[in-house]
């Protein structure tokens, strides 16, 4: 639990610093192009990401979203699942 609390924390501290890198892409005098999903998973794995064919719609939408957003809901979603939770007592008496 307390690892998963700590890997949601580092998640949105990625969300925030890939979030404000397309804020300053956005407003540069080049061209906009996002920082992608699928450009961050070949950064990690080396190679290209090709979905399979019974998922290729929704791989294939969940690769061409910009990275923060990702990031962002599977950061969220740890912090959420491996938070602490307080103990009831159903049958305690008073």
């Amino acid at each position: 639990m307390v690892f998963g609390r700590i890997l949601g924390w580092v998640l949105l501290v990625l969300t925030v610093v890939m979030a404000s890198a397309d804020a300053v892409m956005a407003l540069g005098p080049a061209d906009y192009s996002s920082i992608l999903t699928s450009d961050v998973l070949t950064l990690l794995t080396g190679g290209a990401a090709e979905p399979t064919e019974s998922s290729q719609t929704f791989a294939a939408r969940l690769l061409d979203l910009p990275a923060w957003v990702v990031m962002g809901t599977l950061g969220t979603t740890l912090l959420l699942a491996c938070r602490p939770r307080t103990k009831r007592y159903r049958f305690r008496r008073k």
